[in-house]
């Protein structure tokens, strides 16, 4: 349904414009549940899950999912699960901490202090731009997702010519013919 591989980003913004702002907390638990690993990315991300079915999606095998709740801006997440996060072996679930602005500035500090030099460099970065205020992350992706529907043209409608009689001896088809094909003129 939303995994194939070529489309990963029409993938996200499907699942997005599933968990619209009036979503209950029992259908999100019931999306936590899918088997499509982005639809349980879109529900990690989604800032009004339940924080029980939060703590089930941070042990997700997909990394997709845990990238998700690497990125949710809820305050409220508690720090142990963002330091699990911070631990976790895609690089890309780290990145998406690190960016994340409801990530406390203690934990971007000890990333920062990380042996993977990518990572330190990463948090080191925002820590200075945070100081000198020109940080800003990135766009969350329900805002991402809102992009304007192309207007579909109309084109009015044309109707077809009448057919024409077909020659009724073959003397006249062979002289159709033979107009078609350049023969006789």
């Amino acid at each position: 349904m939303f995994s194939d591989s070529s489309a990963q980003q029409t993938a996200r913004q499907s699942a997005q414009r599933l968990l619209r702002a009036g979503i209950t907390d029992g259908e999100l638990q019931t999306l936590a549940r899918s088997p499509e690993a982005k639809v349980r990315a879109a529900v990690a991300e989604h800032p009004g899950t339940p924080l029980m079915t939060l703590l089930r999606l941070a042990e997700d095998a997909s990394s997709d999912v845990r990238i998700g709740l690497a990125r949710n801006r809820r305050e409220s997440i508690p720090l142990e699960v963002r330091e699990d996060l911070a631990k976790d072996r895609n690089v890309d679930v780290v990145y998406a901490l690190i960016d994340n602005p409801a990530v406390p500035d203690a934990l971007i500090a000890k990333l920062g202090r990380h042996l993977h030099k990518e990572y330190a460099k990463a948090a080191r970065a925002r820590i200075a731009a945070v100081k000198a205020g020109t940080w800003a992350p990135a766009a969350p992706a329900a805002e991402a997702v809102a992009e304007p529907v192309p207007e579909v043209p109309s084109f009015p409608t044309v109707e077809a010519p009448a057919p024409r009689p077909a020659p009724a001896t073959s003397a006249a088809r062979a002289d159709a013919l033979d107009v078609l094909l350049g023969a006789k003129r």
